[in-house]
């Protein structure tokens, strides 16, 4: 009788180290960690790079707070080639003539390539507090306003004029809001000394010079303003200050004529 078949079979090798699912969580851990770590460098590394570039566009010294928040994932959106979800908050920014405001720029996108790349979904907030409102009030009145506050959700724009001999103050109330990115002003009232009076009664008085504060008339602000920033509106809030809305072209930062000032030419 053949007696291999009572032999014994080879004891089967048993293979070395962990189960294949522990290997597989191993790796994905590694791997998350990397991952993880990536992000962390990207989100301390971003904000100072975007800081130093803010600061030296709007020539602001290095001590000037900016405050950059970054959401979503910074890895993939570096993969891509830029960051992504990034707010960019500057208290108290110069602004045209001398003017400051709170300025807040966010955009979905921005690439590392900014001279050929393009920012995605941009806008921008800019607040003028109520302490700068005489300068902003200069402005769209074309120089007439001495000073300005937010009442009754009106701009109250006052100044001084001769009448009959004697210093009149007179102040106007005006509406505000943004058409066609320019802002139109729609005078709600107006007051000499105290009283009452019409537009036409005050025009009557003093001529064409307050023309700007007493008429409905729209004021534009492009040539004062890059080409690739157009506002969208404009508000007067209950803490007296003025917030203006603005959209970013996304070309802004790779076209220099985007940059370039817009023009008030007809058409």
């Amino acid at each position: 009788m053949d007696t291999a078949i009572f032999e014994e079979a080879p004891a089967r090798r048993r293979r070395s180290g962990w189960p294949w699912w522990v290997r597989l969580l191993v790796t994905l851990l590694v791997i998350g960690a990397l991952v993880g770590a990536a992000e962390l460098a990207l989100r301390l590394i971003l904000p100072g790079i975007i800081t130093g570039a803010v600061q030296s566009q709007l020539k602001l010294p290095a001590d000037h707070p900016v405050d950059v928040e970054l959401g979503g994932s910074q890895l993939v959106s570096a993969v891509g080639g830029g960051v992504g979800d990034v707010t960019v908050s500057v208290p108290d920014a110069p602004l045209i003539e001398g003017l400051a405001a709170d300025v807040k720029v966010h955009a979905k996108r921005v690439p590392f390539a900014v001279t050929t790349g393009e920012i995605s979904d941009g806008t921008a907030e800019l607040t003028v507090p109520k302490e700068q409102l005489s300068g902003f009030a200069e402005m769209v009145t074309q120089g007439l306003a001495q000073s300005a506050e937010v009442r009754d959700g009106g701009l109250v724009v006052s100044h001084t004029v001769d009448m009959l001999g004697q210093k009149v103050p007179l102040s106007a109330t005006l509406g505000l809001k943004v058409v066609d990115g320019k802002v139109e002003i729609d005078p709600k009232g107006a007051s000499a000394a105290g009283f009452d009076l019409s537009a036409t009664q005050i025009a009557s008085a003093t001529g064409d010079l307050l023309a700007p504060m007493l008429k409905p008339h729209v004021f534009c602000i492009s040539d004062r303003l890059p080409r690739g920033v157009t506002l969208t509106n404009i508000e007067l809030t209950s803490s007296g200050a003025v917030a203006v809305s603005a959209d970013l072209s996304p070309k802004l930062a790779a076209d220099p004529q985007e940059r370039a000032p817009g023009s008030c030419a007809a058409g």
